[in-house]
């Protein structure tokens, strides 16, 4: 078969990724074994560029990565979880999405949002806006000040608030591994591996590229160091490398 086409999120990192959600296509096309390419978008070219290969807008009638372009097919599709569906229903071996759960997973990853990265999305954002190209940083900041409401990027993490957040992210987690302690095996779906764990990974993936040293090492032996575990057990599952808690993947 052709290779299927992602587009990804660009930066300054030696890899360039770290975007979550290019991340969890990225993953689903390793745990089906599916080839693709790679064509690097910067951030501020994500509208001009989908909005030229009549790409769809996403949530918010925005235009948003990933999106693939499968030339086996000649299927577009935006949006992480239509696609990892969309590879589902048509590259059927190693489901994904378990049958009827397609709205229980998106539900899971709502709650996950919201238990995890809400109070402390804007300490995400100030670290994220450190590797963009610097093309892209002006572009970053008006759509994430807009994002958020904010008229001032000093608001976003003062230095007041950085600790708070922090330990608004560590606090989510330990919600989330309750969840998995309950699950009765090593993932969410107890011994079924599935998207649901995709969605929690894909974070980690992203806290990999933009956390410094100290919080990453911080991350990696939180919950007796289930987080840098899952993203290893996922990188296996997936026959993926996107990064580990034990690797420098954020020096550029």
């Amino acid at each position: 078969m052709q290779p299927i086409i992602l587009y990804d999120i660009s930066s300054k990192l030696p890899q360039k990724k770290w975007a979550p959600n290019p991340s969890k296509t990225r993953f689903c096309f390793g745990h089906k074994g599916l080839p693709y390419e790679v064509i690097w978008v910067e951030l501020r070219d994500i509208a001009s560029t989908m909005t030229g290969i009549g790409a769809s807008p996403t949530a918010g009638e925005r235009y948003t990565l990933p999106v693939i372009k499968d030339p086996n097919t000649g299927a577009l599709v935006s949006d992480s979880h239509a696609i990892a569906k969309y590879l589902d229903e048509t590259y059927p071996d190693k489901p994904l999405i378990p049958h009827g759960t397609h709205i229980l997973i998106e539900t899971f990853e709502t709650l996950l949002i919201n238990t995890v990265m809400t109070a402390s999305a804007k300490l995400l954002m100030v670290r994220t806006l450190e590797i963009q190209n610097d093309i892209s940083r002006g572009a970053f900041i008006e759509s994430r000040l807009k994002m958020f409401g904010e008229t001032r990027w000093e608001d976003m993490a003062p230095e007041g608030k950085v600790q708070q957040m922090w330990t608004a992210i560590k606090s989510g987690l330990g919600v989330v591994d309750g969840w998995y302690q309950k699950s009765g095996g090593r993932w969410i779906m107890g011994d079924a591996f599935s998207f649901a764990d995709v969605v929690v990974v894909c974070w980690m993936v992203w806290w990999n590229a933009v956390f410094n040293e100290q919080e990453r090492q911080e991350i990696q032996v939180l919950h007796g160091g289930r987080w840098a575990r899952l993203l290893a057990d996922v990188n296996a599952e997936c026959n993926t490398d996107l990064g580990s808690f034990e690797e420098h993947s954020h020096s550029l």
